[in-house]
C-alpha cells in the first residue's frame, strides 16, 4: 500500500502532467478546422463499368495511389462513395471511387496532367470506368 507521501508525489506527477497537455491546445483551437491553402484541387470521379466488380475497384484505386508519385502533387485524398442522413437528398453516392489532388497552383495541375504517370493511368484504366466527372477549384 502506497504511504500519503507517495500518493501525494504521483498525484502531483500527474496534476503537472495534465495541465501541461491542457496548455497545448486549447477548447476554441480544437473547434478550428485546419484551413488549407492549396491554389488548386483537381477532384475526379469514378464511375465503373463493372458496378459491383470489387476486383476493378481495387485496381482503380491502387492505380489512383500510384500517381501519388508524380511530384507537383502536394496532397491526396482517395475515397469512395457514402451519403449521411443529414443530407442525403442533396448526395449523389453512385460514383464508385474518388480522388481529390491538391496543387500549389492551375500550372502544377496541369504538369499533372500531361506528365507520363497520368497517361499511363488512363491508357492501363479506361476500360474500367464508364463515366468520370472533374471538379477542378481554385483557392478562394
Amino acid at each position: 500500500m502506497p504511504t500519503r507521501r507517495q500518493f501525494v508525489q504521483k498525484s502531483t506527477t500527474a496534476l503537472a502532467a495534465g495541465a501541461a497537455l491542457s496548455s497545448l491546445v486549447t477548447p476554441a483551437e480544437a473547434a478550428k478546422p485546419e484551413v488549407l491553402n492549396y491554389g488548386f484541387i483537381h477532384h475526379v470521379f469514378f464511375w465503373l463499368k463493372n458496378t459491383n466488380n470489387a476486383q476493378d475497384k481495387a485496381q482503380l484505386l491502387q492505380a489512383l495511389k500510384d500517381l501519388g508519385k508524380i511530384d507537383v502533387i502536394r496532397a491526396v485524398h482517395f475515397g469512395t462513395a457514402t451519403k449521411t442522413k443529414f443530407d442525403e437528398k442533396a448526395t449523389d453516392d453512385t460514383y464508385a471511387v474518388s480522388v481529390a489532388l491538391f496543387f500549389d497552383n492551375a500550372k502544377d495541375e496541369e504538369t499533372y496532367l500531361y506528365h507520363p504517370l497520368h497517361k499511363k493511368f488512363i491508357d492501363a484504366n479506361k476500360h474500367l470506368w464508364g463515366k468520370v466527372m472533374v471538379f477542378d477549384s481554385l483557392n478562394a
